[in-house]
């Protein structure tokens, strides 16, 4: 193909003189009815990869933002009753930065007690990781509109498909 300046190299994209039958720097054969890659197609597929950075790198942040508001939310006290015929525990899911303690409260202090600790890692916007019994087990984290009901999918403290913790402040 040629330009005004002459023909435009296929392989490297070298301005070469009208009648050159071989690039002078890559040595690729110009064949007069060859398809060859001009300058400008360099230039969009530069921008087309451009763009495409621009979306992962958009993408890389907006994840970032929501992994960041769920730890936010986490991090509140998140409470549950447990019990029957006047008989009754408060449940208490206490998030750290990195650590979840399960703790039981009973109104009697020598009673109260920690469950568990446990490590976990916020992977998404509504995803968690816990490490239960050396391995990691994921869980989905739900919020009802005013995020003062979080639903835990599968559950977290007993083996029921979900549970719910609640934010009385």
């Amino acid at each position: 193909m040629e330009d005004e300046k002459g023909k435009i190299c296929p392989n490297c994209g070298e301005v070469l003189p009208g009648d050159s039958l071989f690039c002078v720097k890559c040595g690729t054969k110009i064949e007069e009815n060859q398809q060859v890659k001009t300058r400008n197609s360099k230039k969009k597929i530069g921008i087309i990869i451009g763009i495409v950075l621009l979306f992962v790198i958009a993408g890389f942040v907006v994840h970032a933002i929501r992994t960041s508001n769920l730890k936010k939310e986490l991090m509140r006290d998140w409470e549950n009753v447990k019990g029957e015929n006047g008989s009754y525990i408060l449940c208490i899911l206490d998030f750290s930065e990195d650590e979840i303690e399960y703790r039981v409260e009973t109104g009697y202090f020598w009673l109260d007690t920690t469950i568990g600790t446990l490590e976990y890692k916020v992977i998404g916007g509504n995803t968690i990781k816990v490490k239960q019994y050396e391995k990691w087990k994921k869980i989905t984290v739900r919020f009802n509109e005013d995020k003062t009901m979080m639903t835990l999918t599968p559950a977290l403290t007993n083996v029921d498909d979900k549970e719910e913790w609640f934010n009385f402040d």
